[in-house]
């Protein structure tokens, strides 16, 4: 069976790689050549659990964290984990790799447009224009250079009074210093410049510079993540955790699943079924449905809460890497409001 990919980012990588497993005639097709820049934090939460759902991935190396600071105002605390919670890698190698995995197992790549009639199609083609989603943020992050090994992942929640948070993520020779946040959001430039100036007065330093990279996230998936004669997979189908921005987890997901729908000749809406079955509990969050000065109420409660409770606080490392599924129900609303 031919099919033909449109984007060559993550989920069409892994979409193309195990369609070609499947024995597919697999036309991979992307606008831009790689490698090439993508504007992410590069992070990739649970890399065990990414180990284990994505075997192939298993050479590329990038830098395990197993430290974690939250932080809201002048309340923080710290939580350490013998699992990593994340593994940072720069996208612009990831990607590459990813492709290159594909082309191995027999996809073929290009630069360009699709072919006309080009049969079944899977559409991995980016974020869509704001209004295309229910809701909608942006980030704006940069990878910079840094002399000395940082071996702590920073959040911190409603900085400048954002409904979001602002980060660092800790890389080989690099710390992603970035902030996310709900629409409409008009001064993200100068929430970002901000953070840079407060991490100095966290001691660390990093360059004074204006390069930044940024991008609409989605916070809510399609209603119909298929047409006529294919699925729309990754940031595409609106596939990004609110609460977290993390995005490339649900997209190699779709991905995968998107070619088992070809290789057992299964439907869209089958496809929407499985992705709502494998991952569709982390694409809802209560806090994040909250109005902003609700949600960082709630957040700076959570961060205040974890500061005294030990217990607490893994548990909302352990959510916020998924390491563990901890629902704003039971215990934990309990917690927030005692």
């Amino acid at each position: 069976m031919k099919v033909t990919v449109i984007g060559a980012g993550p989920a069409g990588s892994t979409a193309a790689f195990y369609l070609a497993k499947a024995g597919c005639d697999v036309d991979l097709v992307d606008r831009v050549d790689f490698p090439r820049e993508k504007a992410c934090a590069g992070g990739l939460f649970n890399p065990l659990l990414f180990e284990k759902e994505f075997p192939h991935i298993g050479p590329f190396e990038g830098k395990d964290l197993y430290r974690i600071r939250f932080s809201y105002g002048p309340y923080s605390f710290r939580h350490e984990t013998e699992k990593p919670l994340l593994r940072t890698v720069m996208r612009k190698e990831f990607d590459l790799f990813l492709l290159k995995r594909a082309r191995d197992a027999g996809a073929m790549f290009r630069v360009g447009t699709p072919s006309p009639g080009s049969g079944c199609v899977i559409r991995a083609t980016g974020v869509r224009p704001p209004a295309g989603y229910r809701k909608a943020g942006v980030c704006m992050e940069y990878d910079f250079p840094v002399e000395r090994d940082i071996d702590t992942i920073h959040v911190h929640y409603g900085f400048s009074g954002i409904k979001g948070y602002c980060w660092l993520y800790p890389k080989h020779g690099y710390a992603n210093v970035g902030v996310g946040a709900y629409l409409p959001r008009k001064d993200i430039r100068d929430v970002f410049l901000r953070y840079i100036e407060h991490l100095e007065t966290e001691g660390i330093a990093l360059e004074k510079s204006q390069r930044h990279r940024a991008k609409i996230i989605p916070f809510s998936p399609v209603k119909r993540p298929y047409d006529g004669n294919g699925v729309h997979i990754g940031d595409a189908a609106g596939f990004v955790r609110p609460g977290t921005g993390e995005g490339i987890y649900f997209a190699m997901c779709s991905g995968k699943i998107a070619a088992r729908m070809v290789a057992e000749h299964r439907d869209a809406k089958w496809y929407r079924k499985e992705c709502d079955r494998t991952f569709g509990r982390y694409l809802k969050s209560a806090v994040a449905s909250l109005p902003p000065v609700l949600c960082n109420r709630v957040l700076e409660k959570s961060v205040r809460i974890g500061s005294k409770d030990p217990e607490f606080g893994k548990r909302m490392a352990e959510d916020f890497f998924r390491l563990g599924y901890h629902s704003l129900t039971g215990r934990f609303l309990t917690g927030l409001f005692r």
